[in-house]
Parts: C-alpha cells; sequence; structure tokens
C-alpha cells in the first residue's frame, strides 16, 4: 500500500512540475530508501519534523545513505490521508511549493510510512548528483 502513495505522489509532484514548465524528476530507489526511513522513524517516534530526535537533518541522512549531493532538498507531509490531499498541502505551502519546482532538483525519492492509527507520514527527498 505504501509504493502506491509514493508513486502517487511522485507522480503528482511531475504533474505539477510539467504544468509550470519544468522538466519532470527521475524516480531514485536510493534516496527513497532515505525518505522511507525518515517516515519510519517519524511514524515511530511519534514526531514530525525535518531534524529527528539525533539531530540529524535531511541532509546528514542522505550522506549517512552515501547518496552524493550538490543540492538537496525534503518536504514532509503528515496528517492528509492520501497523495492527493499531501500534494496540495505542499503546493500550499511556499517552502514546500519551491521544493516542488527547484529547476535545479533532478531525482526525487518519496518514501511513506503509517503511525498507529494508519495515518500516513510523507517524506519526499530531492537531489541532484554531484560530479565528481
Amino acid at each position: 500500500m505504501k509504493e502506491g502513495f509514493e508513486y502517487q505522489l511522485f507522480d503528482l509532484t511531475n504533474a505539477s512540475r510539467v504544468m509550470h514548465g519544468l522538466g519532470v524528476l527521475e524516480w531514485d530507489d536510493q534516496v527513497r530508501v532515505t525518505a522511507r526511513k525518515h517516515s519510519a522513524d517519524m511514524a515511530e517516534n511519534s514526531y514530525f519534523s525535518h531534524t529527528n530526535p539525533e539531530g540529524q537533518s535531511p541532509f546528514d541522512r542522505m550522506e549517512e545513505d552515501d547518496i552524493a549531493f550538490s543540492v538537496a532538498g525534503e518536504n514532509l507531509a503528515y496528517g492528509q490521508f492520501s497523495s492527493i490531499f499531501a500534494h496540495e498541502g505542499l503546493m500550499n505551502s511556499l517552502g514546500h511549493r519551491e521544493n516542488i519546482l527547484k529547476s535545479d532538483f533532478k531525482l526525487l525519492g518519496v518514501g511513506v510510512a503509517f503511525g498507529p492509527k494508519h495515518e500516513p507520514y510523507f517524506t519526499e527527498n530531492f537531489y541532484s548528483k554531484r560530479k565528481f
């Protein structure tokens, strides 16, 4: 079930990008793992934040998972019971909308986990690969 939520949010994000004249993002399984772990951590430990209880930022978590990025961002959503409502909420929030429509981003992984009341926690990790 969580894969359906993940791919739907990915598709909605790309649809918004196309509507704004931007290129589509490529799905990235490696960063999906990072996103899923953060969603699961939030669901299991009942918090909602870009910074986890260990003090790690999204960038720390991506580096820990060996994701070499030149630019990165994270969107979180909670409290919406579908990817459609989560996406609408993100698009109506300036900082999240900027991540969705940032032309520098090329890759996206979406991770979803469900809390004790079956409420979904959504994490979108955007990035572009670092060139060596």
